[in-house]
């Protein structure tokens, strides 16, 4: 008996200590690395001897060794919801098949990045579930298989498939990556056996839709009964074994400081950021981006805990997508600080809430029915405007008698991951391949009357100090490129934070001695405040690198954008695009973008003298397609 007591005061004072530890970013703690207490990976990212003799656990990566009917779920993800959604298919699958002795159905999932060690040849059914990404191209990890699909003359008639395309209406090419996809199984033979379901904004009620559509055509579909052919160990075997989403490198923050100078609460507040890459086997082109994992304020981590009645040190299971940590059971106030997002509560909270309101008020079992009155998702207004203007700790205030009877397990269960940040990177690796530069806006927003930031920038500005480490990898861009020939004139177009992938092009091409004209495009509200890199920009300008037009919107009584310059320069821009010259577009999607390839057309037609109704967009969109005309564009 004092043994067993002993032993439970020795777990839970290092679940004490840990979650101590590791909740202490911007404390007065010199080295607060959580990682380094819990994960053994060396500092090249490479996997630890410990990791790689782990047993496999991952349910997703079950052998076969009976026969049975195989049923291959493909999926292409760039921030990862379509992997999400891969596996609650594979569950359904396999649920739905566990149902019957006549289906045997086992459902296997390959990420497209490792599509080799698939033969379409043996399949009979096939789901892909694929987003698109930046502007209509596939998930960069996934541009591989694509291509080879484009390319393959293989006979697919024995082949049944459907396609779930994910993307966001914001962007011109919603769900192209999908449609491609899905056009080409078609021209290859495979039978759709469920039309493609074209899905924006992560809308889950779409996905279930086609979930529940595919489950039934099933029953249809001759699957022959065989052994597996395929060997998912040899698709671990085949990602890289260097830094990524998965395993990412722990770098070290050398450098940061503001860009911009603050004199009220609502101007723009911009650092920049370089990162220590060296030993640590990344490697980037100038246009990709670099992730960057987060970590969560440990005061908003204290506050939802007490509002749940629940101990930082109580031990949970540590979530599928800690990749980085071997543990398999951690203290809730690491999972929370490092694994969740405090910020974005699912509509399935309310349903868990829902389900403990037995003990609640008449009034908060009746605000819960009235919000779940119309389901879940999203065609029900009322909740969706209800979680729009909420974080996961106001909706559990919100519901305070009833949250703080809920299990924390059961509250992770409900919680979306904590996902990495993507930044442009803002320097050439020609330059410096040891350090990674990154400029970011940080964000900060009232909503409710309470004050709100941004996750990643204020970890960046706020937490992180210099000499401190956060996990990064790179996010290949391959449609964001410089010309090979450097004699080709480049014009770039980014206002804002879009300045900065064409400061590493601009860095590239002065190292390289490109003999072609860099012209620069940049926008921003006042050119005391906000003009970002201005001492080094006006400094490339002098030395003739460098052709600069700035737009200051707020710098007269009428806004100027750089859209406006574009069609005062409308003469010299179709001069260059005349000669050949490349065209770069980076920054908000939502507007900006739309409103520069309109000043393109104008400019196409006034002085190209392309005047038909669609001559301007047709010979924009022949730019894009021969790779003269990219964009680098996000919704905000």
């Amino acid at each position: 008996m004092l043994m067993l007591f002993v032993g439970a005061a020795l777990t839970f004072l290092v679940a004490y200590v840990v979650y101590t530890i590791v909740s202490s970013y911007g404390s007065e703690y010199a080295d607060n690395s959580f990682y380094a207490f819990v994960d053994d990976t060396p500092s090249t990212a490479q996997p630890s001897t410990s990791e790689s003799s782990k047993p496999n656990t991952d349910k997703y990566r079950k052998a076969y060794e009976q026969p049975g009917r195989q049923v291959l779920i493909i999926y292409a993800t760039e921030y990862g919801f379509s992997k999400e959604m891969a596996q609650e298919l594979y569950d359904r699958i396999e649920l739905f098949g566990s149902g019957s002795d006549n289906l045997l159905l086992q459902p296997r999932i390959v990420d497209a990045k490792n599509f080799a060690v698939v033969d379409l040849m043996q399949e009979s059914c096939l789901f892909v579930v694929i987003s698109t990404a930046g502007d209509g191209v596939p998930p960069s990890e996934a541009r591989k298989f694509v291509d080879w699909l484009m390319e393959s003359p293989l006979d697919l008639l024995h082949l049944s498939y459907s396609v779930l395309a994910l993307g966001d209406s914001n962007y011109v090419h919603f769900c192209r990556a999908g449609k491609t996809v899905d056009h080409r199984l078609q021209e290859l033979g495979a039978k759709c056996i469920e039309r493609r379901k074209d899905v924006d904004s992560e809308d889950l009620e779409a996905v279930n839709q086609w979930f529940d559509a595919v489950l039934r055509s099933l029953d249809k579909v001759e699957i022959e009964t065989k052994f597996d052919y395929l060997h998912l160990e040899e698709s671990e075997a085949a990602e890289s074994t260097g830094p990524s989403r998965e395993r990412p490198f722990s770098s070290v923050l050398k450098v940061k400081h503001d860009l911009t100078r603050n004199s009220s609460a609502g101007d723009k507040e911009t650092i920049h950021c370089e990162f220590d890459v060296s030993d640590s086997g990344i490697v980037w082109t100038s246009g990709d981006a670099l992730g960057i994992y987060p970590v969560n304020n440990s005061k908003d981590v204290d506050k939802l805990l007490d509002v749940i009645k629940c101990s930082g040190s109580t031990m949970v299971q540590a979530p599928r997508w800690a990749h980085f940590s071997n543990a398999e059971m951690l203290p809730a106030g690491v999972v929370l600080q490092h694994f969740y997002d405090l910020k974005n509560a699912k509509s399935e909270l309310l349903v868990l809430l829902q389900r403990f309101a037995s003990k609640a008020t008449s009034d908060g079992k009746s605000r819960l029915e009235a919000l779940l009155k119309n389901g879940i998702f999203r065609t029900n207004r009322l909740l969706q405007e209800y979680l729009g203007e909420r974080e996961v700790v106001d909706v559990l205030e919100d519901f305070e008698d009833i949250a703080r009877n809920i299990n924390v397990q059961d509250l992770l269960g409900q919680m979306k991951a904590l996902l990495p940040r993507y930044y442009s990177i803002s320097s050439s690796p020609v330059v410096d391949p040891n350090t990674v530069c990154v400029t970011a806006a940080v964000l900060r927003y009232q909503t409710l009357g309470k004050d709100r930031c941004g996750v990643t920038t204020t970890f960046l500005q706020d937490r992180l100090c210099v000499g401190q480490s956060c996990r990064v990898f790179i996010s290949p861009n391959p449609n964001f490129r410089l010309p090979d020939d450097s004699s080709l004139p480049v014009v770039m177009i980014g206002p804002g934070t879009g300045l900065a992938p064409f400061r590493a092009f601009i860095q590239e091409r002065v190292a390289r001695m490109a003999t072609g004209l860099n012209l620069l495009y940049f926008g921003c509200r006042q050119k005391e405040q906000d003009f970002l890199y201005r001492t080094e920009l006006e400094n490339l300008v002098k030395s003739g690198a460098l052709r600069l037009r700035t737009a200051f919107s707020r710098a007269q009584q009428n806004k100027f954008y750089v859209q406006d310059l574009i069609r005062e320069d409308s003469a010299h821009l179709w001069d260059l695009l005349s000669t050949g010259a490349h065209l770069y577009v980076c920054g908000d999607a939502r507007h900006m973008a739309h409103d520069v390839n309109a000043a393109l057309c104008d400019v196409v037609k006034n002085s190209g003298g392309l005047t038909g109704a669609d001559e301007a967009e047709n010979f924009l969109s022949a730019l894009e397609k021969n790779g003269r005309y990219q964009k680098d564009t996000w919704v905000t």
